[in-house]
């Protein structure tokens, strides 16, 4: 048996169909080239085409700068921010109560205050305290359940709240 030769089945371009390699001038300049054969009906679909194309980098681009943004607040709050810890700060005349809880401030008056304390000291137990808690800021404080991102009458934000109120405040008379 005689050995075949294989034949080359490489097909080439011809310089006008090449792509051009990742530059923007010759993108263009082989575009140019393309356009001028073509009729108005073609050039009126790839003018849309175009418009069409820049939007949607232009969403692209809003998306990825969104998402950084996203990922940067996230991050932030895991960093920063915690359900688990509670600060409160208390004016010199007691007058009001400021929580800080995940990031949010509520401010609070002396009378919410004192509502709030009793509402905890009643509350057989925690949880039942809790699910309270979340009650009363669902009926009366709704911005502090936003502020605070309370997911439920059994997130560790009102635990936390709870918690602090009953080993740090007594009800008063």
């Amino acid at each position: 048996m005689a050995a075949e030769k294989k034949k080359n089945t490489k097909k080439t371009k011809t310089p006008q169909a090449q792509k051009p390699q990742d530059n923007t001038a010759q993108y263009i300049k082989a575009i140019n080239l393309l356009l001028k054969k073509l009729d108005e009906e073609s050039l009126d679909f790839l003018y849309e085409q175009a418009k069409v194309l820049l939007h949607n980098l232009e969403v692209k681009k809003l998306q990825q700068e969104f998402n950084e943004l996203d990922v940067k607040t996230i991050t932030s709050k895991r960093q920063d921010y915690s359900k688990d810890k509670l600060e409160v700060v208390e004016a010199d005349d007691l007058r009001h109560f400021i929580f800080v809880i995940n990031g949010a401030r509520n401010f609070f008056s002396r009378d919410e205050m004192r509502k709030i304390v009793k509402l905890c000291h009643n509350a057989p137990t925690a949880k039942d305290g809790m699910r309270m808690l979340y009650h009363w800021f669902e009926k009366n404080r709704k911005d502090v359940i936003i502020d605070t991102a309370i997911d439920g009458p059994h997130d560790k934000a009102l635990e936390t709240m709870y918690n602090h109120i009953v080993n740090n405040y007594t009800v008063s008379d």
